[in-house]
């Protein structure tokens, strides 16, 4: 059983450190992100997608990767310390954070009519949620 846990956790570790990564890039690379986006299909409408407008989407970016870059980090340290001692207090700000954000962030998106976003959130949902699902503490 302690083999399975450890492979868990370092399940988590290394899709948590791909999404620090990923943040990291919307803050270093806002014009490289920018054209991800756009890639996605949740860029600037065509009709608005000018070069003042790229300008200014780099801040947003840049904003974004960095609040994504704290949490992430956070949430690394949860688990390569509190989750790994197995407190139950760990799984569960992981699971109630990761939960808000896949609701919020998928409501909005498909509110605001950007279901390709939301479709982009499920990947990162299923890879954080499955091994959370096998690391839930039993009470």
């Amino acid at each position: 059983m302690a083999r399975t846990r450890r492979t868990f956790i370092t399940w988590l570790e290394i899709v948590l450190i791909l999404v620090l990564g990923y943040s990291l890039l919307l803050v270093v690379a806002g014009a490289t992100a920018g054209s991800l986006f756009s890639w996605f299909g949740f860029g600037p409408d065509e009709s608005i997608d000018t070069e003042a407008v790229r300008d200014y989407l780099r801040l947003p970016y840049m904003v974004l990767g960095a609040v994504m870059a704290g949490w992430t980090f956070l949430m690394i340290q949860i688990v390569r310390g509190p989750l790994t001692e197995q407190s139950a207090w760990a799984w569960t700000f992981l699971v109630r954070s990761l939960s808000l954000w896949f609701v919020l962030d998928t409501g909005m998106s498909l509110v605001l009519g950007y279901p390709m976003h939301a479709v982009f959130n499920i990947p990162f949902a299923v890879a954080l949620g499955i091994p959370l699902f096998q690391l839930k503490p039993s009470r």
